[in-house]
Formats: structure tokens, sequence, C-alpha cells
């Protein structure tokens, strides 16, 4: 982390996800400057010491040290916990953490001070694998569509089944997971520092069931489904035989946000920072 001096300062950085506690847990508010909703970190030590057999998941692909944040449920955002400091993204390394060709939307949103809620800037739809990418936001969408922004929301839909190897040649794996690190943003001024009080989701039709402790035993989206049995049965489809769907890991509570529109006017939902 470091700073450029102009006529205005700006404030470099780069999340590494390396400096948490444990195998799994809730991103901590002001991590970076930023408050996370429907996101945890999952470190490495995890698949070296419990899921000894995973392999060539996006989880492992992406990962460039001790941890990195995983978006699940379908949705996660993270928003600046001062909405007068205005951020524009630069780079992260993602994957999908267990399917191919699955489509994540990231939609950006700046704060309007005079309505009090966040109004969606750009919303553009990347389709990823478990392979690891660079995702460039210079690049996403429109110039500038990812610059001078408050809230990223990112949204994962249903792509095809992922690899075979961690469950053997007769499994693959499923889920609706993004495993993301080294995410690099700038601050167009000073990185905001945690307070108390509340962020500022104001207008977000999200309903909050983020039960973190539930994550220790249930990473969203670990499940492999089996083919061989059913003969027939077509692997290029993951969705079509319930009984032969094993989901190793329940699913985090959690509401999809049900589309992205130009701007959410709803009712605010509050979440408290920790201090």
């Amino acid at each position: 982390m470091g700073a450029e001096h102009g006529k205005t300062q700006h404030s470099k950085e780069t999340l590494s996800f390396n400096s948490f506690t444990g195998y799994y847990g809730s991103m901590p508010a002001g991590y970076g400057g930023f408050n996370y909703v429907s996101m945890q970190y999952l470190n490495a030590t995890y698949w070296e010491s419990i899921e000894t057999n995973w392999c060539d998941t996006g989880y492992q692909n992406v990962d460039h040290g001790a941890g990195e944040a995983v978006a699940i449920q379908g949705y996660s955002i993270f928003e600046t916990l001062n909405v007068k400091e205005t951020f524009s993204l630069k780079s992260m390394v993602a994957a999908s953490a267990w399917e191919t060709h699955q489509p994540f939307t990231f939609a950006s949103y700046t704060y309007s001070e005079k309505q009090k809620y966040w109004v969606l800037k750009a919303s553009v739809t990347v389709y990823l694998s478990q392979t690891a990418k660079t995702i460039n936001f210079a690049k996403l969408g429109k110039q500038g569509d990812f610059a001078n922004i408050g809230l990223l929301l990112m949204k994962a839909g249903s792509g095809s089944y992922g690899n075979t190897c961690s469950y053997g040649k007769y499994s693959y794996t499923t889920g609706v997971q993004l495993a993301f690190d080294n995410l690099k943003a700038v601050w167009n001024g000073k990185i905001p520092h945690p307070q108390g009080g509340k962020p500022t989701t104001n207008g977000l039709n999200l309903h909050h069931h983020h039960h973190a402790s539930q994550f220790a035993a249930h990473l969203a989206g670990n499940g492999h489904h089996t083919y061989a049995a059913a003969g027939n049965a077509d692997p290029s489809d993951h969705h079509h035989a319930a009984d032969l769907y094993h989901s190793q890991l329940l699913m985090l509570p959690g509401h999809d946000p049900g589309g992205l529109t130009a701007q959410f006017s709803l009712p605010a939902v509050d979440h408290h920072l920790g201090t």
C-alpha cells in the first residue's frame, strides 16, 4: 500500500487476503477500507490439510499466498466504509471455484447523496472456468465503468460441470462460487478506516442472513455429481438428476438480489460494523 502525490492524493493498495487465521471465516469489516456482505475467506491450509483430494479447483489456481476471498451463494458485495471516499478497481486474479464457462456479473455503483441510495453505474458479465484469469477492470465494459465507484456487487450464475480429478473420473464438481485474490484498487483519497456505526448499503434489496459460522462446516458449492451410475446421464448438464447430486457441503443462507436495476430505492437494510 502506497500513495501518489499530485493535485489529489491517491492511495494504491493490493488486497492479498493473507492475514487471516484459521481455515475460513467471514471477511472482517474494515479490511482494506471496505465493508463486506456475503463474502468469506478460505485459507490454503484448508485443502492442504483437510480437503487433500481437491485438485485443480479455482481456489488452488488463484492462490497467491495463505488465502483468498470467496463470493458465495449467488452474490457478494464490498463497499467503501465512507461514501465520500471512492475507489477505482484495477484488477483481480479470479476463477470459478467449481465449474467451467460460468457467468459472473460485476456491477458497479455510485452513491447518491441527494437520494441516499446506490445507483447502478455499469453491469458486465464475464465467463470464467477453474483456470485463473486476471480481470482488468479498465477493459471491462466501457472506459470508466469501474472507476470512481463506492460499491461492487458480484453475482454468480450457473455454468457447466467442473473437473473430475477431485472426486475421480466418474464425478465432477459443481457450485456457484467465485474465488479471487490480489485485488488491486486505487482510492481517490484516503483509505477509509472503520469508525463504528453503520455502512451505507441504503436501498440495496438484500436480506442478509449472513451467518459466517455455518461456513465452518459448509463451504457452499463444494459438491460432486456422479454421472456414470446413470449410464445415459449427460455430464454436460449438472442439473438433470437431483438424486445423482452429492452435495458434500451445505449452502450458506442468503438471497439473490433479484436482478440488477438502474437504481435500488427500497428500504435500507442495515448491517453493523465491528469495532
